[in-house]
């Protein structure tokens, strides 16, 4: 009869211990049946990594919007510095055939020259901050309004120095 406990228990222990190894194998399985269940946490994490992907979509979007227009208003900048210099170098070339032709005195001269060698100093200035920002490409909304503020006073010297050149025409 004792054998027969002993074996028994035996048996109890062997059943035990497969049942406990059977419980382990089917948490696993019913772990992952949990984890890919509709509303488990696969599918919250891929809801989770969607929305982060769009979020990411509508900023990248926002980006290039950005640049897109920071490269155009680079641009403009760079297409008024040019003009402004073309037009800069007409107004040298008057003041020289005004000197020449004696419309002017050597003085006023040399001041109307100041002018215009100032305006282009001020002007190459402006271009390379311009030149610096297309290189960056992060600008400063701050320094981009001030650069097109130093361009429209550009305008306005020169603007101020044709005026004073176009009336040496008329004498």
């Amino acid at each position: 009869m004792n054998a027969m406990i002993h074996r028994a228990g035996g048996l109890a222990a062997i059943l035990g211990a497969t049942l406990l190894a059977a419980g382990c194998a089917n948490n696993a399985y019913l772990e992952s049946k949990r984890y890919t269940a509709a509303g488990g946490q696969m599918e919250r994490d891929t809801s989770n990594a969607n929305a982060q992907f769009a979020s990411a979509q509508v900023a990248n979007a926002q980006l290039q919007t950005t640049v897109a227009r920071q490269d155009a208003e680079i641009a403009e900048n760079a297409r008024r510095i040019k003009t402004l210099n073309a037009e800069l170098q007409t107004q040298h070339a008057r003041l020289t055939a005004a000197l020449k032709s004696k419309r002017l005195t050597q003085a006023r001269h040399d001041q109307l020259k100041r002018e215009l060698d100032g305006i282009r100093a001020d002007s190459q200035s402006v271009e390379l901050e311009n030149d610096r920002a297309r290189m960056a490409k992060t600008q400063d909304p701050k320094a981009e309004e001030a650069k097109r503020q130093k361009l429209k006073d550009l305008e306005t010297r020169k603007k101020q120095l044709e005026t004073q050149l176009g009336a040496l025409r008329t004498n």
